[in-house]
This record gives structure tokens, sequence and C-alpha cells, in this order.
């Protein structure tokens, strides 16, 4: 299978005045194309750190990271970003919705950051919004939708771009669960549809057993990964 995404012995320290903090210690393993995978672990465990990394949002202090076999740190900042926007889509457990535009021009938003002509990048927005069930809430704006609503909108928004690998941070942990659980199915839906590779960050068991894969990281070591479930 090809591998999309290659995390190689990832550690990260913080250095504060004379206080060294080691958060990762030599994480590795690898996505492949359209794979799935849950990084479960306690609050402090490392994994948004981790995530962060493997979105080139943060530096590692020792190891690398290959993004279909380029390293994401031998890039400039400005093909860095590019990267981002085109072929990863990013999703949190707080939407960060912009609260001045509509769900239609928050989902348009990374196609007009690449350059595209408004007309067309509202229409991509409409369909994608109509995808997830949204086609009645274009013009709404983030305070004037349910928080399920605002984080379809937000799955929205990271896959216009129909990126290769999405990146999310406990993408239901500000949900209820019926909320959560509908959301998850809908993410795991498009993504299908659309053969993107996902890494979830969660402490969910239940969603990370609807993954293909589950790693676990305990104080910044990865202890164990799970054999692939999906037949």
């Amino acid at each position: 299978m090809q591998e999309i995404l290659v995390c190689k012995d990832v550690s990260k320290t913080y250095h504060e005045g004379s206080v060294d903090t080691s958060v990762l210690n030599r994480v590795s393993f690898t996505v492949n194309a359209a794979e799935h995978i849950a990084i479960l672990g306690s609050s402090g465990s490392g994994k948004s750190t981790l995530l962060h990394i493997l979105g080139g949002l943060d530096t590692p202090t020792s190891g690398d990271v290959l993004f279909k076999n380029q390293s994401l740190f031998s890039l400039t900042s400005s093909k860095l970003a590019t990267l981002r926007n085109q072929q990863m889509g990013f999703i949190y457990q707080f939407h960060h919705l912009l609260s001045e535009f509509t769900a239609l021009e928050n989902v348009a938003m990374p196609l007009l950051i690449a350059g595209s002509r408004v007309s067309l990048a509202h229409q991509k927005a409409s369909a994608v919004l109509e995808r997830v069930g949204l086609s009645h809430r274009l013009k709404h704006k983030p305070a004037a939708l349910s928080g399920g609503e605002r984080q379809r909108v937000a799955i929205a928004r990271a896959l216009i771009c129909e990126p290769a690998l999405v990146l999310a941070d406990e993408p239901t942990g500000n949900l209820d669960h019926q909320t959560g659980v509908q959301v998850y199915a809908l993410l795991r839906e498009l993504s299908q549809e659309l053969e993107t590779s996902f890494i979830v960050v969660t402490h969910d068991t239940e969603l990370a057993a609807q993954m293909d894969r589950t790693l676990t990281i305990v104080d910044g070591e990865m202890t164990h990964t799970e054999v692939e479930r999906r037949l």
C-alpha cells in the first residue's frame, strides 16, 4: 500500500529555563493511503503535540515526518503552508469557525486562500455543505448553528480541498454522545468516498474501536499498535 505519512523517531522536549520537559520520545509509525488511525492517550500524554508535529504546525526536537516521501521540515514556511492548505485538512474539538462569516464563507475559505475564484469556491462549498446535510444553513453564521452543525461545517471545511490526509484532534469531544456518533459516522463516510487518510486523536475508546488501527501513547511513548480491524 502507498504510504502517505511516515513518522520517524519523533521526540519533543520543551525547555523552560533550566527545566527540560520531555513530551514525546522516539515515536514512529506509518499511515497508508485511505487508512484511518486513532491515537489514544490520556490528557497530557503528548498526543495533541504529536498531531501538531504531523501537520507541520510544530517542529520536533529530533526525528522527522515525511509526507508523500518529502520531509515537512525541509520545506520553506510558504511551501509548508501551501502543502497544508492543499493536501491536509484539520478538525479540532472546538470548531474554530470565523464568527463573522457564514457557513458557506467559512467552508470556502481554504479555496479562496489557494487562489480560487469566489464563484467557484462558493459553488464547491455549497456542494460540500449539502453533502453534510446543511444546504439549508448556507447563510447562517456560527452563532446561529447548533454544536453538531458547527462541527459539520468544520468537517466540510477540512474536506473542501479533497486532502490526502485529515488530522482531527478530539473532533467529537465537545459534543453530546449521540451527536458525536453521528458526526463521526459522517466523517468516516465522507473520507471513504474521497479515499482520505485520517489520524484522529481521542480518549474515546468507542470511537477508536471503529478505526482501522489504534496507536496508544503513554507518557510520550507509543506503547502498542493494534492490528487492522476492517475487512
